[in-house]
């Protein structure tokens, strides 16, 4: 994956007018391809998009909070266990105000799925672990985000709240 943080891969995952014949071919097969064997399934693109979003996302979480300021827009939304904010700059801020140093987060599972008729969105569910500062018993999240390509993605909406027993 690309390591320039302006980056979230552009899979193109609901526009089949964009490079990507087979979003709306549920066989995943590019009927104007006499190679179908080639032809890529969007379930397999959009989880793709998912994992390689994730994995940036929560890299660089755990590495510099602030360096997330290029994934949002001022449009975008965020609920922070149950406060919302509007923008990215009031996004950035609040994850660089939160009360610890050092954080690291396990992934325990990510689903994806095609979003939004005629918008190339991508909705994503997270669940997980996190550990902060010298804590030794992680803490359990669930956060969703939906994608919305603009040039690359970018997040439209993330949702995060910790999953107490």
């Amino acid at each position: 994956m690309n390591n320039n943080p302006n980056y979230v891969n552009n899979a193109n995952v609901n526009n089949p007018n964009v490079n990507n014949p087979n979003v709306n071919n549920p066989n995943g097969n590019n009927p104007n391809n006499a190679n179908n064997a080639n032809a890529v399934d969007p379930t397999a693109r959009i989880n793709s998009l998912a994992k390689q979003f994730v994995d940036f996302y929560y890299q660089s979480f755990d590495a510099d909070r602030k360096s997330l300021a290029n994934l949002y827009r001022p449009m975008s939304m965020m609920t922070w266990e149950g406060t919302q904010l509007r923008g990215g700059e009031a996004i950035i801020e609040k994850l660089a105000s939160l009360p610890f140093q050092r954080v690291a987060h396990k992934i325990t599972t990510t689903d994806a799925q095609q979003s939004l008729p005629n918008v190339n969105a991508v909705i994503i569910l997270v669940t997980g672990q996190l550990l902060v500062d010298e804590e030794t018993k992680p803490q359990q999240f669930s956060q969703t985000f939906q994608l919305v390509e603009d040039n690359g993605f970018f997040v439209y909406n993330d949702v995060f709240r910790l999953n107490y027993a």
